[in-house]
């Protein structure tokens, strides 16, 4: 939904799909329709932009009279982060040839001015609060779109690591159920796994997607290294890759949708519940982080067991001896198991240990972009 004021009165519009959002983007959203004349050259219009009278036939009855969309001068106000990104993107690059701007405020900051009960007037809102208060907004920058290009790549790499992913498990079945029924019962020249790693090898379809995940790997790795954060924070760390950041900058997306630390920690489950416990899934509960910055985080949190020596390392390690210093021994639980054994140890050193990982990174992130709004309003 769109809401075009400007400042007497307030028109609304219904963008339903793709193709209408890119229409708005480049000033080509029909708002208006009227007959052909006769003898009008219609070859310059885009095909979707007129409507005749059957599917099929080619007899033209109506085409656009009026265009609305993006134009110079104009300020777009969006909700920052979610599904807004892609046309955020789009909005801010083409803002740039006609001379407009594109400014985004945090869902927590629209909520506390928001007037209306009914969320789907918040495009009636942003335009309300924005002309109120524009402080609360933040206008969209090439590094802003560097972040989103990022999280694109990065869903485009999952996606495709689970193609591949779910393509191997369909060979390997498909191989054990030839080898099973086979006829003539005969047992294999090898191991199920020695025949399973031919058919991978010859395996065209297979191929092909591994070629795109490493393509698709590749970009990835090249458009975040035009990040802030990363250059600034991530690429000096020991066993931090372009992948596992990507995977924590794509979800986090903008750190200003989180005005504290401890939201992040909530945000990516490293957060401490009020009884003490750390989150996890439990019977009758509900896990309200994300599960894909989560398993990043993971992920990095085996990195520092890997890299004992990093700076991360060492504070895992020194986590594990305060630990076990607090608890010498094991000890049986309520339910019967088995509390504060090593592994439990080792488990509550990484998590304590990616609990002040996120902290700093909340800090440092929020340092940079405070600096670059600093910088941009020095420059104007």
């Amino acid at each position: 939904m769109v809401a075009i004021s400007d400042g007497e009165h307030v028109r609304e519009l219904e963008l339903e799909d793709e193709q209408a959002e890119l229409d708005f983007v480049f000033g080509k959203f029909p708002v208006g329709w009227r007959e052909p004349i006769e003898g009008e050259d219609l070859s310059t219009l885009l095909p979707h932009h007129t409507k005749k009278r059957k599917k099929g036939m080619e007899e033209v009855v109506q085409i656009p009279a009026q265009y609305e969309g993006l134009c110079a001068n104009d300020s777009v106000v969006m909700i920052l982060g979610g599904s807004g990104d892609r046309l955020a993107f789009a909005l801010s690059r083409q803002g740039e040839k006609v001379g407009a701007k594109i400014f985004r405020i945090p869902g927590f900051k629209l909520a506390s001015h928001r007037r209306e009960a009914d969320k789907k007037k918040d495009h009636v809102e942003l335009a309300r609060i924005f002309v109120e208060k524009p402080e609360l907004y933040y206008e969209v920058s090439p590094a802003d779109r560097d972040k989103i290009r990022v999280a694109e790549l990065h869903r485009a790499r999952r996606d495709t690591q689970v193609d591949r992913i779910a393509c191997e498990q369909r060979l390997r079945q498909r191989l054990i159920g030839t080898i099973f029924l086979s006829e003539e019962g005969g047992y294999p020249e090898g191991t199920v796994a020695d025949e399973f790693d031919k058919l991978k090898a010859n395996d065209t379809i297979l191929a092909t997607l591994t070629k795109e995940e490493r393509q698709r790997e590749t970009e990835l790795r090249t458009a975040i290294q035009k990040v802030p954060i990363w250059q600034e924070f991530f690429a000096p760390m020991k066993g931090c890759g372009e992948v596992i950041a990507a995977g924590l900058i794509s979800t986090i997306g903008d750190i200003r949708m989180f005005d504290s630390a401890a939201k992040l920690k909530a945000f990516c489950g490293v957060h401490v519940l009020t009884d003490g416990r750390f989150p996890r899934k439990r019977t009758g509960s509900s896990a309200n982080w994300n599960p894909r910055a989560r398993q990043a985080l993971y992920l990095l949190g085996q990195q520092f067991v890997y890299r004992a020596d990093s700076e991360w390392g060492k504070k895992l390690r020194e986590y594990k001896v305060k630990f076990r210093t607090k608890y010498p021994e094991p000890v049986i639980g309520e339910n019967g198991k088995k509390r504060y054994t090593d592994m439990h140890i080792h488990k509550m050193a990484i998590w304590r240990t990616l609990t002040k990982f996120v902290e700093r990174l909340h800090k440092e992130w929020k340092r940079l972009d405070t600096g670059d709004a600093q910088k941009k309003t020095e420059a104007a």
